[in-house]
Protein backbone atom coordinates (compact mmCIF):
# COMPACT_ATOMS: atom_id res chain seq x y z
CA UNK A 1 0.00 0.00 0.00
CA UNK A 2 1.23 3.47 -0.79
CA UNK A 3 2.62 5.56 2.06
CA UNK A 4 0.33 8.48 1.16
CA UNK A 5 -2.75 6.27 1.36
CA UNK A 6 -1.74 4.94 4.77
CA UNK A 7 -1.20 8.46 6.11
CA UNK A 8 -4.58 9.55 4.76
CA UNK A 9 -6.31 6.60 6.43
CA UNK A 10 -4.61 7.25 9.77
CA UNK A 11 -5.50 10.92 9.48
CA UNK A 12 -9.13 9.98 8.80
CA UNK A 13 -9.23 8.01 12.06
CA UNK A 14 -7.59 10.89 13.89
CA UNK A 15 -10.18 13.37 12.59
CA UNK A 16 -13.04 11.03 13.50
CA UNK A 17 -11.66 10.79 17.04
CA UNK A 18 -11.30 14.55 17.40
CA UNK A 19 -14.86 15.11 16.19
CA UNK A 20 -16.22 12.35 18.46
CA UNK A 21 -14.37 13.83 21.45
CA UNK A 22 -15.73 17.31 20.74
CA UNK A 23 -19.28 16.01 20.31
CA UNK A 24 -19.05 13.83 23.43
CA UNK A 25 -17.60 16.63 25.54
CA UNK A 26 -20.22 19.07 24.29
CA UNK A 27 -23.02 16.64 25.12
CA UNK A 28 -21.49 16.05 28.55
CA UNK A 29 -21.39 19.79 29.23
CA UNK A 30 -24.86 20.51 27.86
CA UNK A 31 -26.50 17.68 29.82
CA UNK A 32 -24.69 17.97 33.14
CA UNK A 33 -23.84 21.66 33.47
CA UNK A 34 -26.06 24.33 35.01
CA UNK A 35 -24.17 27.21 33.38
CA UNK A 36 -23.66 28.10 29.73
CA UNK A 37 -21.21 26.27 27.52
CA UNK A 38 -18.29 28.73 27.48
CA UNK A 39 -18.53 29.45 31.21
CA UNK A 40 -18.38 25.75 31.93
CA UNK A 41 -15.26 25.33 29.79
CA UNK A 42 -13.60 28.35 31.44
CA UNK A 43 -14.45 27.14 34.93
CA UNK A 44 -13.27 23.62 34.12
CA UNK A 45 -9.96 24.96 32.83
CA UNK A 46 -9.44 27.11 35.93
CA UNK A 47 -10.30 24.21 38.24
CA UNK A 48 -8.08 21.83 36.23
CA UNK A 49 -11.03 19.62 35.29
CA UNK A 50 -11.02 20.18 31.54
CA UNK A 51 -9.08 16.95 31.04
CA UNK A 52 -11.81 15.02 32.84
CA UNK A 53 -14.48 16.51 30.58
CA UNK A 54 -12.44 15.62 27.50
CA UNK A 55 -11.89 12.11 28.82
CA UNK A 56 -15.62 11.67 29.34
CA UNK A 57 -16.25 13.00 25.85
CA UNK A 58 -13.69 10.61 24.42
CA UNK A 59 -15.87 7.68 25.46
CA UNK A 60 -17.64 8.01 22.11
CA UNK A 61 -14.38 6.91 20.53
CA UNK A 62 -15.02 3.40 21.82
CA UNK A 63 -17.93 3.09 19.41
CA UNK A 64 -15.89 4.43 16.50
CA UNK A 65 -12.99 2.14 17.38
CA UNK A 66 -15.11 -1.01 17.29
CA UNK A 67 -16.74 0.09 14.03
CA UNK A 68 -13.30 0.53 12.46
CA UNK A 69 -12.15 -2.85 13.77
CA UNK A 70 -15.29 -4.64 12.57
CA UNK A 71 -14.87 -3.12 9.10
CA UNK A 72 -11.19 -4.15 9.13
CA UNK A 73 -10.03 -0.52 8.89
CA UNK A 74 -6.94 -0.98 11.01
CA UNK A 75 -5.19 2.22 9.94
CA UNK A 76 -8.23 4.32 10.83
CA UNK A 77 -8.33 2.60 14.22
CA UNK A 78 -4.65 3.50 14.68
CA UNK A 79 -5.36 7.16 13.96
CA UNK A 80 -8.21 7.08 16.45
CA UNK A 81 -5.94 5.62 19.12
CA UNK A 82 -3.31 8.28 18.45
CA UNK A 83 -5.93 10.96 19.08
CA UNK A 84 -7.07 9.21 22.27
CA UNK A 85 -3.49 9.16 23.56
CA UNK A 86 -3.06 12.85 22.75
CA UNK A 87 -6.26 13.67 24.66
CA UNK A 88 -5.01 11.60 27.60
CA UNK A 89 -1.62 13.34 27.60
CA UNK A 90 -3.33 16.75 27.38
CA UNK A 91 -5.52 15.78 30.33
CA UNK A 92 -2.52 14.77 32.42
CA UNK A 93 -0.61 17.93 31.54
CA UNK A 94 -3.64 20.09 32.29
CA UNK A 95 -4.26 18.31 35.59
CA UNK A 96 -0.70 18.13 36.91
CA UNK A 97 1.08 20.85 34.95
Amino acid sequence: MKQKTIIQRVLKGFVVAVIATIVGSSLWILILSDTDYLSTIGNAYEQKKLGAILAAGALLNIIAFFIFIKQKKDYEARGLMIAVFIVAIFGMIQKFG
